[in-house]
């Protein structure tokens, strides 16, 4: 029943939530290698930015989910819902992996199966499930790599070893958070067989890595000088590692901007949205209940469970300054696990009364479910989205330059009618006939631009308001015309 309600939740959302920058610049690569045969990203403007030679080789993100896209529309088509139903297949291979981490680690089926029920109707994991991004393959195979070693590892130790790490090394080439597998991986190796594991098995584990870096070094060769431009801009982007140098302040603002304010704390958010808080509740009282239960801490499968949750979060806390709240799939879930193993031993034991605890179980749930058909009845692709599209597609010209999010490309094309430039022209000098600011888009960058880059941003001033003019204003998406 979880997988159906994964299921439906997760189509649903895929086909009512509102695209945006990330999913059309990820699958215009996808979109240059299948029908033009190189990897490069055309929907973004480079002047002014680290993104050189970005238009021929896509070298500031790695490559295994460029690749994976590509495979995917030669089967099922391009397009904006092709993408992100392949993201809803990656989420169906961690529940499987997350299911036998869980049976793994507790020797329970029940905390296994309820784990599983946690997190695929958690809001959270459906939200990344039906986004184009490349985060749930990323998870996918890294939880993939550790339910491959816990399964294997009594019995055939090296083939657990080559296996784990071969899915890490995938994990890695389709996000740097793969390192975080990498760590839990590595964890997991020592707490259950520092005994049994020779340097042979250390040498089979660097086996897959020189494998995947002698491929990703090949498409490195092509252009160095534009890898090294690109892969160390977006290293720096946005204070992604400013926390290194104050890491208690990251673990801290991890807690309050990634995590609660996702979940509802956070300024502005309505009534409904802060009924979320319901879950880091549940959370916070699952994580309490395992550590204040003796018999569940000196348990070694849930001490391991801890440790990867510990590893995640640190980690996590400590290089991305960013706060990025899509990176919650490789912390919630971890969570979500560690509800189950509360909830199953306390019901269990009687430790709790139960109709509290059913109590609680039906919050948790009906909060998360709540949440995510509340954003499926919203339905902004429906109601944002394509009216501006449609506006757009009978009043921009062709040809004709239209300077907005790259998300435009699925409705307007990826053959250059759109470049995405949120800095509208100050760099390149260009003119585009129409400029689309979405609210969740452009306007959120005009406002870092307004504290941080205040030339920049009376640029954009004058720009709107001197050399183009409003001819749209609609359900956050706001279009002006040059004059």
């Amino acid at each position: 029943m979880a997988l159906i309600g994964y299921l439906l939740l997760t189509i649903g959302s895929i086909f009512t939530r509102l695209p945006w920058v990330d999913e059309g610049i990820f699958a215009s690569s996808a979109y240059n290698l299948v029908f033009k045969g190189y990897m490069g990203t055309s929907a973004m403007e480079t002047a002014g930015t680290p993104w050189q030679g970005i238009e021929r080789h896509t070298y500031w993100t790695v490559p295994l989910h460029i690749l994976a896209q590509a495979g995917w529309y030669q089967l099922f088509g391009f397009g904006l819902f092709s993408m992100r139903a392949l993201s809803a297949l990656w989420g169906l291979a961690a529940l499987a992996a997350f299911y036998l981490i869980a049976l793994r680690l507790s020797g329970d089926r029940a905390v296994a199966a309820l784990a599983v029920v946690l997190i695929a109707l958690d809001c959270s994991f459906i939200a990344t499930a039906s986004s184009g991004r490349m985060d749930m393959m990323n998870a996918a195979l890294g939880t993939a790599a550790l339910a491959a070693y816990l399964c294997l590892r009594e019995r055939h130790l090296a083939i657990a070893v080559l296996a784990g790490h071969s899915l890490v090394c995938a994990s890695g080439l389709t996000h740097p958070n793969g390192i975080l597998y990498f760590a839990s991986l590595l964890f997991l190796m020592i707490y259950f067989d520092r005994g049994r594991i020779s340097w042979r098995n250390w040498a089979l584990a660097a086996v897959p890595y020189c494998v995947g870096g002698l491929g990703w070094g090949l498409y490195i060769r092509e252009d160095p000088a534009s890898f090294l431009a690109q892969f160390t801009g977006n290293m720096r982007n946005g204070g992604r590692l400013s926390y290194l140098r104050a890491p208690w302040a990251g673990v801290w603002n991890d807690l309050v901007v990634r995590y609660l304010g996702y979940f509802g704390w956070s300024p502005g958010s309505t009534a409904l949205s802060r009924l979320k808080l319901v879950i880091p509740v549940v959370h916070a009282a699952g994580l309490a209940g395992l550590l204040s239960m003796a018999a569940l801490r000196k348990q070694t499968g849930y001490r391991a469970l801890l440790g990867v949750a510990a590893l995640h979060f640190g980690m996590l806390s400590v290089y991305d300054g960013q706060k990025l709240p899509y990176y919650l799939i490789h912390t919630v879930p971890l969570l979500d696990a560690i509800v189950a193993v509360w909830i199953v031993s306390a019901w269990t034991n009687s430790s709790i009364s139960r109709p509290l605890l059913g109590g609680l179980l039906a919050a948790f749930l009906g909060v998360q479910i709540l949440t995510t058909v509340q954003r499926i009845r919203q339905n902004p692709y429906r109601t944002s989205y394509l009216p501006a599209v449609s506006f757009l597609q009978k009043n921009a010209g062709r040809p004709g330059l239209i300077m907005g999010s790259a998300a435009l490309d699925f409705g307007l094309g990826f053959e250059g009618a759109v470049i995405d430039d949120p800095r509208l022209g100050y760099y390149s000098r260009k003119s585009p006939d129409f400029i689309v600011v979405g609210d969740v888009d452009y306007a959120e960058y005009f406002r870092d631009f307004q504290t941080d880059e205040p030339a920049l941003y009376r640029f954009i001033v004058e720009r709107l308001t001197k050399e183009y003019r409003l001819v749209y204003n609609q359900a956050g998406e706001t279009i002006y015309a040059r004059r």
